[in-house]
């Protein structure tokens, strides 16, 4: 059986949420919204989840999934520890406390999996139509294609606090240029969305129809030579930065400059939900709750 693999970034702190935000209750029977994601997968035909965990929350991570999920889905746990670094950078890991940052995943998951893999957020909510998007781009078809699936801004944001967004743009037949990292985006008078500007305080309105990503990628195994590669260029130009972090879109952005891989928005419309802040997880809580009572998910996921 060909492996179709979810991979779930599950390692954070969640600084600004208080606590273990990836295992964080939303329903009355336990689950959290890493359960509904898993569930969107399976149910979209992925049947191997990889969780990406710390140390320090992997027993709780195998007592809650190792033998939980249907008989079909293989399961295995990774630890991202700052130490998970090539060898001649291993000296400059003996003092670092903060992680890399979610590119470092890359680096991590080349000795587990080899096949296209797709690659989530525990605690977001993406909605099953960007499982069934990816999924099928990923398997079904001919394209060797790498993808991210596209939201709109929004859809994405969360009414107790600012957050972060990448914001992306694509050429006339989807295909991403270019991913900015924008920063304390955020709702202000009459509902309207502004940022900070990259070089001030200053605020700038923002259309909110403008497309984001939401760290949910859909790659072939093409990527790490590039993470990597760009790995070592990051570690060269921070090597006195202890707290600078390695992303994603930094890869993503390589790759597409030097045109060695492309990178193919699939568009939902779906609204994102996620626990930023401790107090999001009311909304959460109430969506998810309207979605069971109208039969889209079931009381109990397995």
């Amino acid at each position: 059986m060909q492996n179709k693999t979810l991979a779930i970034m599950a390692a954070g702190f969640g600084s600004r949420f208080g606590g273990l935000k990836q295992l964080y209750s939303i329903t009355d029977n336990g689950y959290s919204i890493i359960d509904f994601s898993i569930y969107d997968a399976i149910n979209a035909g992925f049947n191997k989840i990889v969780f990406i965990v710390r140390e320090s929350i992997l027993e709780e991570f195998k007592t809650r999934y190792q033998k939980t999920l249907p008989d079909h889905v293989m399961v295995e746990f990774v630890i991202q520890s700052t130490t998970a670094i090539p060898d001649k950078y291993k000296s400059m890991a003996s003092h670092r406390t903060k992680p890399w940052g979610t590119g470092h995943v890359l680096l991590i998951l080349k000795d587990y999996i080899s096949e296209n893999f797709a690659l989530i957020n525990a605690d977001d909510l993406y909605g099953r139509q960007a499982f069934e998007l990816l999924y099928e781009a990923l398997y079904n078809s001919s394209s060797k294609d790498n993808y991210f699936v596209g939201y709109q801004l929004d859809k994405t944001l969360s009414e107790n606090g600012t957050v972060s967004r990448g914001e992306c743009f694509v050429d006339d037949n989807n295909y991403l240029k270019q991913v900015k990292e924008r920063h304390k985006i955020g709702r202000h008078e009459n509902s309207i969305i502004v940022r900070q500007d990259d070089s001030s305080d200053k605020l700038i309105e923002v259309d909110p129809k403008t497309t984001v990503s939401m760290n949910f990628w859909g790659f072939t195994p093409d990527i790490y030579k590039y993470a990597e590669s760009q790995f070592e260029v990051f570690i060269e130009n921070n090597i006195n930065n202890e707290s600078a972090e390695f992303y994603i879109p930094t890869v993503v952005e390589y790759v597409i400059e030097v045109n060695a891989m492309a990178f193919k928005m699939l568009s939902t419309n779906a609204k994102w939900y996620g626990i930023t802040y401790r107090t999001d997880h009311v909304e959460v809580t109430n969506y998810i709750a309207d979605l069971i009572n109208s039969g889209e998910y079931p009381k109990t996921l397995w």
